[in-house]
């Protein structure tokens, strides 16, 4: 059941109660079973959605994008980790330029 459904069905119940209690109480009874038969099938209903082959199928797209994308990120991490992994080579110590003598 979609959302707006249930939404209807409960305001419909919701006033249906309201008006069994301002009659009589037989009516009352009548209410509530239905409104009880009405809660156990939009279980039912919401059960069948979640084993539904459609929702399976999603399940499965869903696992199989993460699973590649999780492959994606592996075969990166790969590649650029031997850049993350390299030590910095030590430069050599800075050479001082000779002394001039001035003196001549």
């Amino acid at each position: 059941m979609q959302p707006r459904v249930f939404s209807a069905a409960a305001l419909l119940t919701l006033l249906l109660v309201n008006f069994a209690w301002a009659e009589e109480p037989s009516l009352v009874g009548r209410v509530q079973d239905y409104v009880h038969h009405m809660a156990q099938t939009a279980k039912e209903a919401l059960t069948n959605v979640q084993e539904s082959q459609a929702a399976q199928k999603a399940r499965g797209w869903v696992s199989y994008g993460f699973d590649n994308f999780h492959g994606y990120l592996s075969l990166f991490k790969d590649k650029f980790s031997d850049l993350w992994d390299q030590t910095p080579v030590p430069s050599a110590p800075p050479t001082t330029a000779p002394l001039q003598d001035n003196s001549k």
